[in-house]
């Protein structure tokens, strides 16, 4: 069971504290708690640990919020799709493994990185660049540099020097999808 996050105009009672037990309504929210109006008409600051959402007594302006809500979902069920499709990666990478047309790969450019990490690791693409990716990246940047030398902790060190990260680009990453 998820709980609903609170905010202004949701009414709360202080769980802790010299106000403990006490209902009233939040009116503003403050970097060390929340302003709470009783319902003795005293504000009182609350930090946010110390203050539930009092369910029994909902307003009536929540409800037809909230109403307003569900209709409004119930009539784009395309948005909800989509939505659901950006919030799970997987789904995602097998809608895009099944199409092979140049518009499934506009869809794969569009993806995060994290995305396409968990897709290039269902795909068994290693997301980690290896000591070939270095070499080759450090032999295009400096055409001039001893490759030979450069073993172990001595190519790592140069590695970390010219700040190439360990992970593979967004770039690197779609490359090696669209070749697999």
């Amino acid at each position: 069971m998820s709980t609903r996050k609170k905010q202004i105009g949701d009414r709360v009672m202080v769980t802790a504290g010299q106000h403990r037990d006490k209902v009233g309504t939040i009116v503003d929210k403050e970097r060390r708690g929340w302003t709470i109006e009783l319902e003795d008409g005293s504000r009182v600051t609350a930090s946010f640990p110390m203050v539930a959402l009092v369910e029994a007594a909902a307003q009536p302006e929540q409800a037809s919020r909230e109403q307003a809500q569900t209709t409004t979902e119930a009539e784009s069920p395309v948005v909800e799709a989509e939505e659901s499709q950006e919030a799970d990666p997987t789904a995602q990478g097998e809608a895009e493994s099944t199409t092979e047309t140049p518009e499934g790969e506009q869809e794969i450019t569009k993806m995060t990185v994290k995305q396409l990490q968990a897709l290039a690791k269902q795909h068994g693409i290693g997301i980690a660049r290896t000591k070939d990716d270095f070499l080759r990246i450090i032999k295009a940047k400096y055409p001039e540099e001893d490759l030979e030398r450069l073993k172990g902790k001595v190519l790592f060190d140069r590695v970390s020097e010219l700040h190439i990260s360990r992970l593979r680009t967004k770039e690197d990453l779609v490359q090696r999808l669209r070749a697999s």
